[in-house]
């Protein structure tokens, strides 16, 4: 473990290098030799797939570890939240959500019916900074929540073990009502919204959780695919969009 922390540090440091230097520089691309360090960092870490760096639209470097190759597509894990949030982003720009501080209730109604009020209170920002206040279902009980007949509706029920919109508490269960919001306002499910914002964009294509009965929308929370090049196309949109 020690030696994997050190690994993923000597791969931070050294891409925090090029960037400050490559802010310095007059627009001469950079050397594979450059990134050494971080190559061989990464190349220790058993887990990771592929290294790819972008300079100003342009790719400078682009590795693949453990048999990956470019065509194959990783479980990015939880940086599927981070791509749900900025597809709810891009729902509240067309005008499809009404904005961050709606109350989920407008998407859940069968809150109304719950015996703690304050739960319609959550509003779609709290889901995105993980402060519902529901518990969470990640860690000792993400199991649970997994095994449950319908994801939705088991972390909606979820106790609240904080006010709404107070304390950070990081959640799975969150960033799938997030999903479930955006199947309900787009009309059509997260993997296909992904799609059509961002593959006509830049030819990226997301393979999002698949539906099942128990998930009853796109498990896009810890279970989206991307290739190493279409992680950098996601990531170079939304900097563009900023």
């Amino acid at each position: 473990m020690v030696a994997r922390i050190i690994s993923l540090a000597c791969v931070g440091w050294a891409l925090w290098v090029y960037g400050a230097k490559a802010a310095q520089s007059s627009g001469t691309p950079p050397q594979t030799e450059t990134f050494a360090e971080a190559v061989k960092g990464a190349s220790e870490l058993p887990r990771l797939y592929s290294l790819v760096v972008s300079r100003r639209g342009e790719i400078v470097l682009e590795k693949y570890f453990n048999g990956a190759r470019p065509a194959r597509a990783a479980n990015v894990k939880s940086v599927s939240k981070s791509i749900v949030s900025a597809l709810v982003g891009v729902a509240i720009e067309r005008g499809l959500v009404p904005g961050p501080d709606t109350s989920i209730r407008t998407y859940f109604p069968e809150l109304t019916k719950d015996r703690d009020d304050r739960k319609l209170r959550i509003t779609i920002e709290d889901l995105l900074t993980m402060r519902s206040g529901l518990e969470s279902t990640s860690n000792r009980n993400y199991g649970r929540w997994v095994q449950s007949q319908n994801w939705v509706q088991h972390a909606l029920t979820k106790p609240l073990v904080a006010m709404p919109g107070t304390e950070m508490e990081y959640s799975t269960g969150n960033t799938h009502l997030l999903s479930a919001i955006l199947t309900k306002a787009t009309k059509t499910s997260t993997w296909q919204f992904a799609q059509a914002h961002w593959q006509n964009r830049s030819g990226s294509r997301w393979r999002a959780g698949r539906r099942t009965r128990k998930a009853s929308t796109s498990a896009g929370t810890t279970c989206s695919s991307l290739r190493g090049r279409c992680s950098r196309s996601v990531n170079s949109i939304c900097s563009e969009d900023v």
